[in-house]
């Protein structure tokens, strides 16, 4: 195939991390290796409050890494900060305050501030050479903006990412009527780009009803096989039933239903928290600490904070069970996590807390698990009971479907994307 250029407009890049970060790196790193010519313009480092150095060193030596300066309110609350490689926690309270007044004066969201620096240097380089295409991804929503302008005024076909729908029309709810008129008009906007590719089916669906025009491409998220490559030894192999969350816990996805359900199995199985740890790896709301001191639950349940991506994936791989926690509410339940896809490549039973929806289907339909609401915590203390009870009796693996699963490798992914980005590129010769 000939080398094509692609001008990748990310926001969350290394060392950013997060679930944000893993997609648009893997069509990075797999477009690089396909003969695509790619340069990524990113903020430079400090823009988000999750970080991991390691992930730099994914990213291909020959891909093209512009960094330009950008203003946000994470951006300035890091000069407050100690000066350490991750913040592990941050105020419930504190944060909830400053999203309601952002909502209000930053439109689209909070990295606005980045437009300005990002599309002069897209201009820029859009005038002195020439691509091919255009990507952006979001959120933030503000990445689709820069890449709108460019690919207008220099009539380049443009895909645009949504890796979660627009955030404050669907995830959020905007300040006043005025506020919601302009995220839909800019969402309007971003409809029309050549192709808009989403994540699950019922986004899909939504942007389709709203916008007939839209051309709309669905391409789930995945794990990454090159993660998953070496298998971890024997799960719970210290002889403990192991219970890991690996990920964000955020205002509305906290620990409290799951905590409560824990607490009610505890109080019903004496002996189990003995044989029970259960650890939350990652960067979280501090509310969730506060749960686990009213519960009394500090002898089974740690914190355990951000690590570098390579050791979660290897603490996922030997835990007997991964949790999965999903937003309990109406707005999401179209929504399914990228953590999901990389507990299916650690090959570990999921228990998932989530509403009916598709997240909760595929984990039912591969067989990788249980999913049970957040609203009952009965539901939630019977089923680690009965997911304890096929530990100690040796049959928690065999009681699931633990295999590989190539329909959501990244590297599947990616060579979807790849085939779309040139066919848009034929279409714009053809047309």
């Amino acid at each position: 195939m000939n080398s094509k250029k692609i001008l990748m407009v990310i926001n969350f890049f290394p060392p950013a991390a997060g679930g944000g970060v893993y997609r648009p790196l893997s069509f990075v790193k797999y477009l690089s290796g396909s003969g695509w010519d790619v340069t990524v313009v990113t903020p430079k480092p400090g823009e988000f409050w999750i970080n991991d150095a390691e992930l730099e060193e994914k990213v291909p030596s020959g891909v093209r890494v512009i960094r330009t300066p950008s203003i946000s309110g994470q951006r300035m609350l890091g000069r407050f900060r100690k000066e350490k490689n991750e913040v592990s926690s941050r105020s419930s309270s504190g944060f909830g305050a400053l999203r309601k007044i952002s909502e209000f004066f930053l439109v689209p969201d909070t990295y606005v501030g980045w437009i300005p620096f990002a599309s002069r240097e897209v201009i820029r380089l859009c005038g002195s050479e020439r691509f091919d295409v255009i990507y952006s991804t979001s959120p933030p929503d503000s990445s689709h903006l820069v890449a709108k302008k460019a690919a207008k005024r220099y009539s380049i076909p443009w895909v645009a990412d949504f890796r979660d729908p627009w955030i404050s029309l669907y995830l959020r709810r905007p300040p006043t009527a005025m506020h919601a008129a302009m995220h839909r008009n800019m969402e309007k906007g971003v409809s029309r780009a050549d192709r808009v590719i989403v994540t699950t089916s019922w986004q899909k669906e939504k942007l389709e009803s709203l916008f007939p025009w839209c051309r709309v491409e669905k391409i789930p998220n995945g794990y990454e096989e090159d993660d998953f490559l070496v298998p971890a030894e024997t799960a719970g192999d210290n002889g403990k039933f192991t219970i890991l969350h690996s990920g964000m816990l955020t205002l509305g996805r906290s620990s409290r239903p799951f905590l409560e359900g824990l607490r009610l199995f505890l109080d019903r199985n004496r002996g189990a928290e003995e044989l029970v740890d259960v650890t939350f790896l990652g960067p979280m709301e501090s509310a969730n600490e506060v749960w686990v001191g009213r519960l009394g639950l500090e002898k089974t349940v740690i914190f355990q904070g951000n690590l570098p991506h390579s050791e979660c994936v290897e603490i996922e791989k030997r835990s007997s069970l991964l949790l999965l926690i999903k937003h309990d509410d109406p707005r999401y339940r179209g929504l399914v996590p990228g953590k999901l896809f990389e507990y299916i490549g650690a090959r570990r039973p999921i228990l998932a807390i989530a509403p009916e929806g598709e997240a909760s289907s595929i984990i039912k339909r591969l067989n990788r698990g249980e999913a049970v609401s957040a609203g009952d915590r009965e539901g939630i203390a019977a089923v680690i009971e009965r997911l304890y009870s096929l530990y100690t009796s040796g049959k928690l693996d065999s009681s699931y479907s633990l295999g590989e699963e190539k329909e959501f490798s990244r590297r599947v992914q990616a060579m979807k994307f790849d085939k779309l980005l040139r066919e848009m590129i034929s279409e714009r010769i053809i047309s």
